[in-house]
């Protein structure tokens, strides 16, 4: 089968559209294999329109290490622009296949922000403004395209480059425990070094996330020569449930501060030290271009922007 290329204007000839969207799916799934199984073809086809595409360039496109690839700087430079293209392309087609007048807004949400901290925006927005709302809540990273998506929030944007960010406000990490549990240890400092290590909650936000507050982090915060713990005590992957035994007295939480507002309004949690850990990235609403300026998704950011807390 012969390859078709496309002449533009000013003389410039377009690369081979099938190698362009190989390399669009292999630089974003981080493999041939993978990206193969999306476009159904296998990982030799993948390998075979990449290097269609390097030499219509003569630029290397991916380093190859066995089975592992990762982007060069011709890579780097060309994905995100090339990723748009296909998203605004796939957006096209969208609308016009969807009638856009009573087409609902989907928005897909981090878990915790979704249970702590979204739902009461998502219901006033939906009474203010009339626009419904198809909601997902989903751990990153998420396929814009393939699940027709209009707004992510989540926390910091490194896994979608290409897109439109929008930060949503910044946060710190706040020890939290029932009442109760405060009680069990009357004369706690400031360290709360005289909690036994046991009784601390530690949250792992998973391998997609490096840089979530962490108990050891906070304690040399407030103590630059603070021992390490000796007993993990509990661990959990989840911040809704941690937030959920630290209620129950199980033990003391660090969790961002917005996602234990209500609870500590209620008086079901306490914090039991003054010292707060900065979080290292902002949460945001990241945005395909192709849907930033639509007035629904332009009334959606504003109203995000105006009832954060």
């Amino acid at each position: 089968m012969g390859i078709i290329s496309f002449t533009m204007g000013y003389g410039h000839t377009l690369p081979p559209l099938t190698a362009l969207r190989a390399f669009e799916a292999a630089a974003r799934c981080g493999s041939f294999v993978l990206a193969g199984k999306e476009l159904s073809v296998s990982s030799a086809a993948i390998s075979l329109q990449i290097k269609t595409l390097e030499d219509h360039l003569g630029k290397k496109l991916f380093v190859r290490k066995g089975n592992r690839i990762s982007l060069t700087d011709a890579g780097e430079m060309m994905y995100p622009k090339l990723a748009r293209a296909f998203e605004e392309m796939s957006e096209a087609a969208r609308i016009v296949r969807s009638d856009t007048s009573t087409r609902q807004l989907v928005v897909s949400v981090l878990p915790a922000l979704a249970k702590l901290w979204f739902l009461p925006k998502a219901i006033t927005f939906t009474e203010e403004t009339g626009i419904s709302l198809d909601v997902r809540v989903q751990e990153d990273p998420i396929d814009f395209e393939r699940e027709a998506i209009d707004i992510r929030l989540t926390y910091g944007s490194a896994l979608y480059p290409g897109y439109r960010e929008t930060r949503l406000f910044s946060d710190v990490a706040i020890p939290v425990c029932a009442p109760w549990f405060c009680e069990a240890y009357p004369n706690m400092d400031e360290a709360l070094t005289n909690v036994p290590d046991n009784k601390f909650i530690h949250n792992k936000w998973g391998s997609n996330y490096a840089s979530e507050p962490l108990w050891s982090d906070w304690r040399r915060q407030v103590e630059s020569d603070a021992t390490p713990f000796s007993d993990a005590g509990l661990t959990i992957n989840d911040l809704t449930f941690a937030i959920a035994t630290a209620k129950r007295g199980a033990g003391i939480a660090l969790v961002p501060s917005v996602l234990a507002k209500t609870d500590l309004a209620s008086g079901l949690l306490v914090i039991p030290s003054k010292h707060a850990l900065k979080m290292k990235k902002d949460y945001v609403c990241v945005i395909p271009h192709a849907r930033f300026d639509t007035s629904a998704v332009r009334q959606f950011s504003a109203h995000l922007a105006l009832n954060w807390a």
